[in-house]
């Protein structure tokens, strides 16, 4: 990064993107590489997967002391989403940070989401949770997100979310949501129509 900002660059020309590490993830099928970039333009930092499959994995912030340090704070909530979205990193290659650095970083991850997942099993019989599961929804508490329990979404491959201590349920992609009736509701049309999308039960 020194070898960048004695070279000139300015914001009207930014440093390319620089490797930080490649994260080998299993998946149910099959290994594949995630590689990670980073770039510092315009005041800001960001790092970034460069697959166009993994344009989601991405995190920004403003600009501050090295970018290098705005790194490692934006590579927790990265490897947080690799995790939890698409699998497990068995193994790093190094880049930018050293292949201990990134594996320290990963190992505290997910010491954290074991500790999110149980604080939300507290949740495990509130209305919301137990209407998912007598609906067979598959609910599991969420090791990303506090507060939070995930179930699957009915008819389809992808998942819905639920919010314990409001009782609520919403499925980003169906744009669905509403309370444990609604959610009865929502399960019995899926399982009669089919798919149904842009309707928000109230």
């Amino acid at each position: 990064m020194s070898r960048r900002k004695s070279g000139g660059q300015t914001a009207e020309s930014p440093a390319p993107p620089e490797i930080v590490c490649i994260l080998v993830v299993d998946t149910m099928f099959d290994d594949f590489e995630v590689e990670i970039c980073c770039q510092r333009t315009e005041g800001v930092d960001r790092v970034f997967a460069t697959s166009v499959d993994l344009g989601w994995l991405r995190a920004e912030r403003p600009s501050e002391s090295t970018l290098a340090h705005s790194v490692e704070t934006l590579l927790f909530g990265i490897i947080a989403r690799c995790l939890y979205y698409v699998g497990e990193p068995v193994d790093v290659r190094a880049g930018l940070l050293s292949r201990r650095h990134v594996e320290a970083i990963i190992s505290s991850v997910c010491l954290e989401m074991d500790v999110i997942k149980k604080e939300n099993e507290v949740w495990r019989e509130a209305e919301i949770v137990t209407k998912a599961a007598h609906l067979g929804l598959s609910p599991k508490a969420s090791n990303l997100d506090v507060a939070t329990w995930i179930a699957r979404c009915p008819g389809t491959n992808h998942a819905l979310e639920l919010q314990p201590k409001r009782n609520l349920f919403y499925c980003g992609y169906c744009r669905v949501g509403g309370g444990k009736d609604e959610l009865d509701e929502f399960t019995a049309q899926r399982r009669i129509t089919g798919f149904i999308r842009g309707r928000t039960l109230n």
